[in-house]
């Protein structure tokens, strides 16, 4: 069996995926929304949407502006675990100066 490509190297992949099926290059980020009343995946939107009413009512996140495609999900947690995937993964922040080290409380001192 040949080793999988990793997490990047995937994202890059379904990125080119979704842009080849939507005939054009799409933002790389993506967002949660809701579509017919059911949780949706959408790429960002670099549109200011404050006081604007989206497309119909069944819709939330979504103007005339947003690009598409839109996906719908249908299960909330399966659109979040897809929002991980396809997004780039924020820096994990140091800890704050003076911060105490985590501790653990295992009496070996193995996991110290």
């Amino acid at each position: 069996m040949t080793s999988s490509p990793d997490l990047a190297a995937r994202r890059a992949v379904a990125q080119r995926e979704i842009e080849r099926h939507a005939d054009r290059p799409l933002p790389g980020t993506w967002r949660l929304v809701r579509l017919d009343d059911l949780p949706a995946i959408a790429p960002t939107c670099d549109q200011d949407h404050r006081g604007r009413a989206p497309i119909h009512p069944g819709v939330d996140g979504l103007y005339d502006c947003c690009p598409q495609p839109w996906i719908r999900v249908g299960i909330l947690t399966v659109a979040d675990l897809l929002l991980a995937l396809l997004n780039h993964p924020f820096a994990v922040p140091d800890p704050a100066p003076g911060a105490p080290e985590a501790v653990s409380d295992d009496p070996t001192g193995a996991w110290n």
